[in-house]
């Protein structure tokens, strides 16, 4: 028994590393996985700089949709992510939701940015109705505007099966690097500006084992709610949340160990403390 897994790959921008890339889409297509690219339509992101602009960029996109060997995301709008404290809606244990583009915004201002980014995506050619929100992170005002602008999924969300929130169809994003899961639908997240040759050759070995390989939209389209789904998920995210619970405690537990020295002390004048063996454990 055995999940199916899916492949979302983030930051797809015209000066990206271009060299990972196609490095990444030339795998996935030797092993027929067609995963989902996160276009960011108008970025202004500059830790997203890797290469100058590539010319071809759309042409190369229009490519792969022609030859079905991707689905396509909406990944925000420029993706410039600003600190927001409380603002997300579904909290710190989906990733560090205070850095986001979009929450705590209002929903004019959401939905403006929202339809400016999907008209640059239409206006190249790319087609999609998929939303993928830059670091995670968005509010209630996000899905509201999400379904005035004809949005029908979004990639996130924690859960074992898909569900349905907000009138919007959620494939679960679980994890950030290939692993066996019992069941469920997992999205493996990607990012190809930052993925290190250790990552690429555990995702190969990933794509050779006989495991169950899905894509975004076959997931939408087959989506469907059931009681028992339910139930799973729910049990889930209450073991993600208490695991995410046990972590910060054993954080702040470190912190408490820490040593505060009086004020002026040079700490490389301060000696060593022993540190207990493991024999005396």
């Amino acid at each position: 028994m055995s999940a199916r897994y899916l492949f979302r790959l983030d930051d797809i921008t015209p000066t990206m590393d271009w060299g990972r890339f196609r490095a990444l889409i030339s795998l996935f297509r030797n092993h027929n996985v067609k995963p989902l690219l996160g276009i960011v339509p108008d970025n202004r992101d500059p830790t997203l700089d890797r290469e100058p602009p590539n010319p071809r960029f759309w042409d190369e996109m229009l490519t792969l949709q022609n030859e079905d060997a991707v689905d396509f995301a909406q990944h925000g709008y420029q993706h410039t992510v600003s600190l927001r404290p409380g603002a997300a809606l579904l909290g710190p244990e989906v990733g560090i939701k205070e850095m986001s583009e979009f929450a705590g915004d209002p929903l004019e201002h959401q939905h403006a940015r929202i339809a400016r980014g999907k008209k640059i995506l239409s206006e190249h050619g790319i087609t999609s109705t998929t939303w993928m929100a830059p670091n995670h992170s968005f509010d209630s005002n996000t899905l509201q505007a999400l379904r005035e602008c004809n949005f029908t999924a979004v990639t996130d969300g924690i859960s074992l099966f898909p569900f349905e929130q907000n009138g919007l169809i959620f494939i679960p994003q679980q994890t950030w690097r290939p692993r066996w899961m019992p069941c469920g639908v997992q999205t493996i997240c990607l990012h190809t500006n930052d993925i290190s040759p250790h990552d690429v050759k555990r995702l190969r070995v990933f794509l050779r084992r006989p495991y169950t390989f899905s894509r975004f939209s076959e997931e939408v389209r087959s989506f469907a709610h059931t009681p028992t789904r339910a139930i799973f998920n729910g049990a889930f995210r209450s073991a993600y949340q208490y695991i995410c619970q046990v972590r910060r405690r054993r954080k702040l537990a470190e912190l408490h160990r820490v040593t505060v020295m009086p004020m002026g002390t040079d700490p490389l004048l301060v000696p060593a403390q022993p540190q207990p063996s493991h024999q005396d454990s």
